[in-house]
């Protein structure tokens, strides 16, 4: 009988001597991907994930079954579950070998209990899990389903991407997500996007599954509260409602858990960063039947351009109730202070085209230091309520209700004066209310029709947004961009010039099934109906209008499941959103439409913590408003985007501590039908071409281990402004990182732009300049 030696991939490790040395190899925790398949090569991935020798005769266990292991435990306790009812006994012999052998029938055998310790991740469709790569998400179903049974594009950023790159924002975070650019560069005050040539706004912003807010400026999410950030890329109306045809991207908010998490981290950086963030969670009793979180932040920081702060108090505390293992109770809250100021961009001239005087200086402030102000309050309560009837059948609820209120005054640009270089400016400043209340209501019902493994879905969803507001015009004198003296004094209109109170009230019913059979296909099948209502008054002249639109979308996908990891896919789906406004018959608009044909393969490597997307598409938004050449100063409905597109996204553990996210993405995209003279057109933000590369490796020799290096950069081609007259140049930036563990303490430096490159990110009204360079110093300690 011969004896097999398995030794880590990395070279045999150095066997330290003494009965300490394997206690703390035995209880390091570790993050396992192992999938039930023969033992022996169950036994193989354990080695190369545990970083161990594992000593055995090979006959002796070919015949047995290994148990999965996915999750972050113990290195014993992981080995345990491994070979939980094998027959098989182990060993240390010293801190890096173990021997296994299989006990002769009859033998006696005794096993300790498992007790899992420390951090520990069991991935669901929602909150966190381990590593880098996702394998379940809620967003493309609303259900929880492995994402290679998903057939649409879906990327999902988790909290561990969010703690190693530092995100300020959640397009930071976001960066190296294919297909997604910012509405703008360097920007403070809101959450803006461009998906697949077409723009992400308020209406495609989800907070754990509800919509989070009632228009593009009402707030912004901050990374830190997050576990993890899902974009699903396309048309998504048959489970979300009105929605643009780019995509929804729903962000996840830390949770209660059961184990034990305490972190107060210190921030410093350039441009006068000063961050504090704290986050604990645990029981609350004994038998935690009650758990509970609390994150928070504080910051007071200057940003790259003058006089523009980016100051922050966040808080959220929740709360989960379990009275029983069938039904569960999430409170969750939050509250949010925001002080900044509205980035206005610049003129083309002085950017992007030529001006006499030279280029406009990265750091100038358009405005006037002691006016412009955007300062906002976020108050947001709500729950997630599930109980479970019987094992086949769910009932679940989330609801919540957010305030928010902006005051906001801004200087912005007009037209040059001779030389180009004074500028006109004007200004104005306005208070915005507004509220949000969704609930959102399904049963899930999982059923068995003979070959056949249905799962369920039926909603009924409610969201009600309001919003008020009162602006005023106001008058200032010209700036010189080059030489800019501050101090001009703003004179506001007597009366305000906008006083509008406005509401919609949207419901929703959906239908889905997700049919699995012969354990390869899964197919899936949805239906939505929408009725929207808004409604708006006038304050300044009592006028009411009202608008009732509704809407039936529909999806169908198919995945086949490969043994070898492989899930090609094909999907059509599609999108509506309402529109306000008459024609000159005075027949009200209709909303828009979305029409998406996807196709793809997933891979998911069996016990290899990677994974690789590539999709195909076409996306056609339709009933898009146009001038209409029969009656000028009205419009039609006729007007026709397409876009299409490749993408691919993968990320991949090469080897023990080396990860790798490469993404790289083809649009093209295009004005197919209009009255105006924009037909042929490109739509604005919407480069043909974006790639990015993002490398960390964390360090395996003993004297460096705890360093962690990584590097990345993005590249992001030509785009152009809204009526496609100039381009912004393609660019390409550059980030690195540097981290090191030592116990409970954890350091980091982040550079964002690393070289501090000078670039226009975007242009549309006016033209941004992107984040300068970056850095920030970070320091963790954990308990």
């Amino acid at each position: 009988m011969g004896t097999a030696l398995v030794v880590l991939a990395h070279g045999t490790p150095a066997i330290a001597q003494g009965q300490a040395a394997q206690t703390a190899q035995a209880q390091e925790i570790r993050s396992f991907q192992i999938p039930a398949q023969p033992l022996p090569a169950a036994l193989r991935l354990f080695a190369d994930q545990a970083g161990l020798q594992l000593a055995y005769k090979t006959d002796e266990l070919q015949a047995l079954t290994g148990n999965p292991v996915t999750g972050s435990y113990r290195t014993e306790d992981a080995l345990r579950l491994l070979l939980s009812g094998r027959g098989v006994s182990w060993r240390f012999t010293d801190a890096r070998t173990v021997v296994l052998e299989r006990i002769a029938a009859g033998d006696a055998m005794t096993l300790d209990p498992v007790t899992v310790e420390g951090k520990r991740v069991v991935e669901t469709g929602k909150g966190a899990f381990d590593g880098y790569v996702a394998t379940h998400s809620t967003a493309g179903t609303k259900t929880d389903t492995p994402l290679i049974e998903t057939p649409q594009s879906i990327s999902v950023v988790g909290s561990e991407q969010i703690d190693r790159l530092k995100p300020q924002t959640v397009g930071e975070a976001l960066r190296y997500t294919p297909g997604l650019l910012k509405g703008q560069g360097f920007n403070r005050t809101d959450d803006g996007f461009y998906m697949r040539g077409f723009q992400v706004n308020h209406e495609s912003f989800y907070m754990d599954g509800l919509r989070g807010q009632p228009n593009i400026y009402s707030t912004s999410a901050e990374p830190y509260a997050l576990e993890r950030i899902e974009v699903l890329r396309g048309p998504a109306s048959v489970l979300y409602g009105q929605a643009g045809p780019g995509g929804v991207i729903n962000m996840g908010s830390k949770r209660p858990t059961e184990d034990a998490l305490h972190e107060v981290q210190f921030q410093a950086g350039n441009f006068e960063r000063k961050q504090v963030t704290t986050d604990h969670a645990g029981k609350l009793d004994a038998e935690g039947k009650f758990t509970y979180r609390l994150t928070a932040l504080a910051r007071d920081s200057d940003t790259m351009v003058d006089h523009i702060p980016d100051d922050k108090a966040f808080i959220a505390p929740s709360l989960t109730l379990k009275p029983t293992d069938d039904t569960s109770l999430t409170l969750l809250t939050s509250y949010t202070k925001t002080e900044t100021a509205y980035y206005y961009g610049f003129p083309a001239e002085g950017t992007v085209l030529p001006n006499p005087n030279g280029e406009i200086a990265r750091d100038r402030f358009l405005g006037e230091p002691d006016y412009n102000k955007w300062d906002r309050t976020v108050y947001s309560a709500g729950y997630e309520f599930e109980h479970r009837f019987a094992d086949d059948l769910q009932f679940r609820q989330n609801l919540r209700y957010s305030d928010f209120k902006n005051e906001y005054k801004d200087v912005g640009f007009g037209s040059w004066q001779p030389g180009q270089r004074v500028i006109n400016r004007s200004a104005y400043e306005r208070v915005d209310d507004s509220s949000m209340f969704a609930v959102d209501n399904q049963m899930l019902w999982d059923v068995q029709t003979g070959p056949l493994a249905h799962k369920v879905l039926a909603g009924l969803d409610y969201t009600r947004g309001t919003f008020e507001r009162v602006q005023y015009s106001g008058t200032v004198a010209p700036l010189d961009l080059y030489a800019p003296v501050y101090g001009a004094p703003v004179t506001r209109s007597a009366s305000p010039v906008t006083s509008v109170d406005q509401s919609y009230d949207q419901v929703g019913v959906y239908l889905q099934d997700q049919i699995k059979f012969d354990e390869k296909w899964v197919l899936l099948l949805g239906g939505r109906q929408d009725w929207v209502e808004d409604e708006s008054l006038n304050r300044l002249n009592g006028a009411r209008t009202s608008n009732s639109q509704d809407a039936f979308t529909g999806r169908v996908g198919l995945v086949y499941l490969s043994e070898t990891g492989l899930a090609p896919y094909v999907s059509y789906s599609e999108s509506f959103q309402p529109q306000a406004g008459v024609q000159a018959n005075g027949s009200s608009f209709v909303p828009t439409t979305g029409q998406q044909y996807e196709a793809g393969v997933k891979y998911q490597p069996p016990g290899r913590d990677s994974s690789v997307t590539v999709a195909v598409y076409e996306l056609t938004r339709q009933n898009v408003v146009t001038s209409d050449p029969a009656n000028p100063g009205f419009s039609v409905q006729t007007g026709e985007i397409q876009s299409r597109g490749f993408e691919v996204e993968a990320k991949l553990n090469l080897a023990k501590g080396l990860n790798l996210l490469a993404s790289y993405t083809y649009t093209d995209a295009e004005v197919t039908k209009t009255n105006g003279t924009d037909l042929g057109n490109r739509p604005t933000n919407t480069p043909q071409h974006m790639a990015s590369l993002w490398g960390e490796y964390a360090v395996q020799e003993p004297l460096l281990r705890g360093l962690t290096l990584g590097a990345g950069l993005r590249y992001v081609g030509d785009t152009v402004n809204l009526a496609d007259t100039y381009t912004a140049p393609s660019y390409t930036v550059y980030d690195a990182m540097v981290g090191y563990e030592l116990g409970q303490w954890e350091l980091a430096l982040n550079v964002i732009n690393l070289t501090d490159e000078k670039y226009i990110a975007a242009c549309t009204y006016g033209c941004f300049y992107g984040d300068a360079r970056t850095v920030m110093a970070t320091v963790s300690y954990h308990w």
